[in-house]
């Protein structure tokens, strides 16, 4: 399967992230086209970014007229969209993945389950639990066979979360982020290559990436970039240090399948909790 994954530099405007996106999918439409994406995955924030803490998160609901644009876009494009932002359901927020597909409702795929609360030194704290409430479980969608596992950002570094999607055998784990530039450089890529060595299964990683400056106020934060993707066997396919764009490439569940044949850990496994 041909995909794409999107590096943005989303900022605390709809519209203004919108554009940026609807330019990426254009650009793959310049492609020829047997080489077109089936798949684009763009990252965590992608529609709205909040950049001063203070500012009233704009979670959308999946009925909005933004959607319904991606919508018309997907079924004239014929490529499955697939956002992580801030969504209203329910009567609450959720970090969350939504898929967008051709000639079918939006759907939410997954909410964040591990929510980014910390305090780096020297740094101030970060509590996302204090407005979006957590999600519970994994999830797991297919297209054209391919079985993708779903993760935002932060899941990264809980393994069990890996572990589960290991059991079901997906193809592919996605984790759209938005890393902070400190624990970027310590943590990123090894914790990508990490999963997909553990899960022997691609990783597919859109990011956030660059200095993103409100629009409404002097406030900027600053993401880490490098988007990547990652091969069963751990190596990196390739990765966009810096910047927007998209990286292009293909993916197999036969990849999947050599690698666990050569270490076949699913017969190995002995804890299970």
């Amino acid at each position: 399967m041909k995909i794409a994954i999107a590096q943005l530099n989303s900022v605390n405007h709809i519209q203004k992230n919108l554009t940026e996106i609807e330019n990426l999918i254009v650009e793959c439409l310049h492609l020829p086209l047997e080489e077109r994406p089936k798949i684009i995955f763009f990252p965590e924030n992608s529609l709205f970014f909040r950049i001063d803490e203070n500012e009233k998160i704009q979670a959308i609901e999946l009925s909005d007229d933004i959607f319904k644009k991606l919508q018309a876009l997907s079924d004239r494009t014929q490529f499955h969209l697939h956002l992580t932002t801030a969504i209203y359901h329910e009567q609450k927020n959720w970090n969350a993945s939504v898929l967008i597909s051709p000639n079918t409702e939006p759907q939410i795929i997954y909410k964040k389950i591990h929510l980014f609360d910390i305090a780096l030194i020297d740094q101030k704290p970060i509590r996302e639990s204090d407005v979006f409430a957590e999600g519970s479980a994994p999830a797991i969608f297919e297209i054209d066979g391919i079985k993708f596992g779903s993760s935002i950002c932060y899941d990264l570094r809980f393994s069990e979360l890996y572990s589960a999607y290991a059991k079901h055998e997906v193809d592919a784990i996605l984790v759209p982020a938005a890393f902070l530039v400190k624990t970027g450089a310590a943590h990123w890529d090894v914790l990508l290559r990490a999963r997909a060595i553990e899960s022997q299964c691609y990783v597919l990683a859109p990011a956030q990436s660059g200095l993103h400056q409100s629009v409404t106020s002097q406030q900027s934060r600053s993401t880490y970039g490098h988007a990547m993707a990652v091969a069963p066997w751990g190596d990196v396919i390739c990765q966009k240090a810096s910047g927007t764009g998209v990286l292009f490439l293909d993916i197999s569940s036969d990849q999947c399948r050599q690698v666990r044949s050569q270490i076949p850990m699913k017969n190995h496994r002995r804890l299970s909790f």
